[in-house]
């Protein structure tokens, strides 16, 4: 058997197990409500999976989408006074809103909580409104403790991004020596490209977090609902 004949197994073997991994790293679900069971959690993701599987552009527009909202909420908090400002070099440089802030906010990573008891997940206008009305404090989490929270970091991401290049090269290898590639090959390669491009987009996204951060209501003279957006 020459060294460039293959068997079915490893064609459906490597292009399932390529398309797998792209499909299931490159998804960045928000973060599930306090009161999702584990089961319910399955099921989103699967049913997120299938709908990438069935129109990636879909999937890729989600991102895109996000990326652009993130870019605006990051402007928008730098230009608050309290990023501004900081008792120190140090601080300003801990406590900048970053891209990977903006994500955060944007899946659901900011818990108000009255009480000490959960009232609503922020969303980033009225988390500004809020501080700005000096309801809540800014939160100081720093960029790298909300990537602490992430189940993906750049040795995972970097793992699949080889899978995938791997893959890519054989397809390379074989078109220069001009041997035939099979459609599901084809499918495969159009399917990692689609996901390489939501990957890179969502880069600076947390993945599979699961618990929001919590913000303290501190305010005495006025409740939640008297400053809804």
């Amino acid at each position: 058997m020459s060294s460039w004949s293959r068997t079915i197994w490893s064609i459906i073997s490597s292009s399932v197990l390529t398309l797998f991994a792209c499909t299931y790293s490159a998804i960045h679900p928000n973060i599930p409500s306090l009161k999702e069971s584990p089961l319910r959690l399955l099921r989103r993701r699967l049913g997120i999976m299938i709908m990438a599987l069935i129109a990636p552009e879909l999937i890729v527009t989600w991102a895109m989408r996000q990326l652009i909202s993130a870019r605006r909420v990051t402007r928008q908090f730098n230009e608050l006074e309290y990023f501004k400002v900081s008792q120190s070099q140090e601080q300003s440089e801990n406590y900048t809103w970053t891209q990977t802030h903006s994500s955060f906010v944007l899946m659901g990573g900011f818990m108000l909580y009255v009480d000490g008891k959960p009232y609503l997940t922020l969303q980033p206008d009225h988390m500004l409104k809020l501080i700005h009305e000096e309801c809540i404090d800014a939160p100081t989490l720093t960029a790298n403790q909300i990537q602490d929270k992430s189940k993906g970091n750049a040795i995972s991401k970097g793992l699949i991004m080889l899978q995938v290049a791997w893959f890519l090269m054989q397809l390379i290898t074989r078109a220069i020596y001009h041997l035939e590639t099979t459609q599901l090959e084809a499918g495969t390669l159009a399917f990692a490209v689609l996901n390489f491009l939501t990957y890179a987009v969502w880069w600076n996204k947390p993945l599979n977090v699961r618990c929001p951060h919590p913000v303290y209501w501190k305010s005495t003279e006025s409740r939640p609902e008297n400053h809804a957006v």
